[in-house]
Parts: C-alpha cells; sequence; structure tokens
C-alpha cells in the first residue's frame, strides 16, 4: 500500500502560520499600553544619547533636556497621528501601512524643523537631512517591535482560547443541565425545549471564537440564558438582579466575557449555600470605560477556590490579550459575598 506523499509547506508559510501578520500593524496610538512603551523606549534613547555627549551628571541633565523639548511634542504627536491612521483609514496592504507609520515622525520631525526657524538655523541645513531620517529609522524601529509583539502574541491567543473552552463552562455543567432537561420532559415539555435550546446556544458561543466582539445586549441574553438553565437545576432560590446602565447602543465586548463570572457566581454561591442566592449584576458606562460588577454569596465553610482563581486567571488573560494595559480586573471578599469588578474601554464599532 503506497504512503501518501507528504505535504512539504515553504519555511515562509509556516513561519506565517506561527506568527501570523496582524491586520493592522500602524501601532495604535490610542492604545495606554502602547503610549507607555512608546515613550519609555523615547526617553531611555535620549537619556543614553545625552549620557554619550555629556561628561558631568550636571551637563547630561541639561542635554537630555535640551533634547527632550523637541522630541517629547513629536512623539506624542506621533501617537496621536498613529491613532487617528488606524482607525480612518480603510483596509490597507500591511507594506503600505508600514511605509505610512514609518513616514509619520519623519514628516512631523521635517515640519518642525521648516517651521521653526531658530531651530533650523542652530541645528544647520544638514539637519534637514540627519534629524527627519533618525526620525524615520526610530519609527520604523518602534512600529517593527509593535507589530513583532503583536504576533508573538497571536500563539498565546490561540492557547488562551483552547484554555477558555476547557475552563468556562464546566463539562459536568452540560450533564446536569441535559439531565435537568430530561427531567422535566414529561412534565412540562415546553420548558425543556426551552431549556435545550438556551444549551445549543450556550454550546455555539463556546465553540466560538473568543477573540471576537459581540453587542454588549447579545452577551448579556447569553448569561440570561445560562441563568435560567440553572434555575431549572437550582430552582428559585438562584435569583439574579440585573441592575443595566445607559450604554452606548453600539458596545461591544468580547464574546463570553460575562458568562464565566456568572456561572462562578453561582458555583461558589447558589451551589455552595442551602438558602436562597442572590447574585447582583451592575453594568454601568464611565466615560469611555465600561465597569461591570458582579456580586455573590459564599459559603461560610472554607471552600476550594483553585478552580474559582483559574477562572479568573483566564479572564485576566484575555484582557490583557485583547486590551493590553487599559483593561482591569479586581477581586475581593467582603461581608461573606465574593465582589469582582471588571473595566473594559467601550468599543462602538458597527
Amino acid at each position: 500500500m503506497n504512503k501518501p506523499a507528504a505535504v512539504r509547506m515553504p519555511l515562509e508559510s509556516r513561519a506565517e502560520t506561527a506568527l501570523p501578520t496582524p491586520r493592522q500593524v500602524i501601532p495604535d496610538g490610542c492604545n495606554l499600553g502602547v503610549v507607555l512603551r512608546v515613550l519609555a523606549a523615547v526617553n531611555l534613547a535620549l537619556l543614553l544619547v545625552a549620557l554619550a555627549a555629556a561628561g558631568t551628571p550636571e551637563r547630561w541633565v541639561d542635554r537630555f533636556l535640551v533634547l527632550a523639548a523637541p522630541v517629547e511634542p513629536l512623539a506624542l504627536l506621533t501617537l496621536i497621528l498613529w491613532c487617528l491612521l488606524r482607525r480612518s483609514l480603510p483596509a490597507l496592504r500591511p507594506s503600505l501601512q508600514r511605509v505610512l507609520a514609518w513616514g509619520v515622525p519623519a514628516a512631523l520631525t521635517l515640519v518642525l524643523l521648516m517651521a521653526l526657524e531658530p531651530l533650523r538655523a542652530q541645528a544647520g541645513d544638514l539637519a534637514l537631512l540627519v534629524y527627519p531620517f533618525a526620525a524615520l529609522v526610530a519609527g520604523a524601529a518602534i512600529q517593527h517591535y509593535l507589530e513583532l509583539r503583536a504576533r508573538a502574541f497571536s500563539p498565546a491567543m490561540v492557547e488562551a482560547r483552547f484554555q477558555a473552552l476547557q475552563s468556562r463552562i464546566r463539562p459536568h455543567f452540560f450533564f446536569n443541565s441535559l439531565n435537568a432537561a430530561l427531567a422535566v420532559v414529561r412534565e412540562d415539555p415546553r420548558r425543556a425545549e426551552r431549556m435545550l435550546e438556551n444549551i445549543a446556544d450556550l454550546f455555539r458561543a463556546v465553540m466560538g471564537d473568543v477573540r471576537k466582539l459581540v453587542p454588549l445586549e447579545q452577551e448579556l441574553e447569553l448569561c440570561r440564558k445560562y441563568v435560567e438553565i440553572e434555575r431549572t437545576r437550582l430552582g428559585e432560590r438562584l435569583q439574579v438582579e440585573w441592575q443595566i446602565g445607559p450604554t452606548h447602543p453600539r458596545a461591544r465586548v468580547p464574546q463570553l466575557l460575562l458568562q464565566p463570572v456568572i456561572e462562578n457566581a453561582v458555583r461558589y454561591g447558589a451551589e455552595k449555600i442551602a438558602g436562597d442566592c442572590r447574585i447582583v449584576v451592575r453594568i454601568r458606562q464611565h466615560g469611555f470605560n465600561l465597569e461591570v460588577f458582579v456580586s455573590n454569596p459564599i459559603a461560610h465553610e472554607p471552600i476550594q477556590r483553585e478552580g474559582n482563581q483559574i477562572g479568573l486567571t483566564n479572564i485576566r488573560g484575555r484582557l490583557a490579550l485583547i486590551y493590553d494595559l487599559e483593561a482591569r480586573l479586581e477581586a475581593r471578599v467582603r461581608r461573606d459575598r465574593f465582589e469582582l469588578t471588571m473595566s473594559i474601554p467601550v468599543d462602538n464599532k458597527a
């Protein structure tokens, strides 16, 4: 029996599969993480240049201040223009995006030299070539680093997706839900049918891309379906108080971001206490940030919190991958209730 011929993949294709090129390679100048990294790199470079050009500590500080005076505004303007280009330009080839990103600091430097006569006179005519070229090299280096960083995170995002599929919704949850649906098939067929439909919707969401942004109302509807399934299993003692404030009508959030939080509240609340379990879900928009607050009672006796910590670590990892430093998640126990506060930027793209 002949063995099938092995398919040979070019090395470039393998590298692209392992580290795919992002769709947008212009640095996101509106992202807090990008801003901090760029400013840190610029200031570090200025410190090294000032240290090399000065002989004494006093002259080193003076030299740094002289260099920082024009360079800091240029760096901030570059970040602003990168932000505008990234959000306003149509889909372009990555190579063309790179050229635009590199040209922004060079063009700004040239405009600054042409506009400020004293600065051009002090630097000399040669500066019209040297300084824009230096800005071009610096912009290319920063853009290349940020692109490589985005590529390096791609495998981590894929890995996080598979971890999320395993830890976000517990496998025995589906068995419990199916058993609960079977238990009410004869007594209430319509209720069992609706429960199975909700389980199917959860399955569909779990098998989707966890990086996908969905409308906030769609995520809330999925959470309500999850609560309805659990209420069939746990009874009316499971109560969820929804406090949804005004938000942007097109606000979008990562798919299955809120559901694991509510699942933890059910697992370590309603499943562990005998009486009523009231879970509070409060969502408010403050400026350009969406704040999610979830509170649930916890059992008095010590319980194993490892699963909860894994769930929170998973959510933190997803927030870092999607929003970098612009999202935060805080958790604490106060007056026998577990409280989680999550803040993410409001994404309102259609």
